[in-house]
């Protein structure tokens, strides 16, 4: 990918984060870093319930299957790599 394509890909992915509400963001950030739902529970402060349903919540605003693609969506959206820039 060229970086014109990289910064329209990043671009794209902070629109739609965009959508989230603040804790919504704070508990996709803390996706993007690995984390799990009780992990996320106790940084925030959130029942491990309250966590799924965010995350439950997360995915469909995003249309992702799974966490991993909304942890790597957030992660482009800082302006990460992109999958083939990554193997470069």
């Amino acid at each position: 990918m060229t970086a014109n394509a990289d910064e329209e890909l990043a671009a794209r992915a902070r629109t739609m984060i965009g959508a989230l509400t603040r804790r919504e963001t704070d508990v996709l950030e803390l996706i993007s870093r690995g984390r799990s739902n009780a992990e996320i529970g106790r940084a925030l402060e959130l029942t491990a319930a309250t966590v799924k349903g965010y995350v439950s919540r997360i995915l469909t605003k995003l249309d992702c299957a799974n966490r991993t693609q909304a942890g790597l969506l957030a992660h482009t959206a800082r302006g990460g790599p992109s999958g083939s820039a990554a193997a470069r």
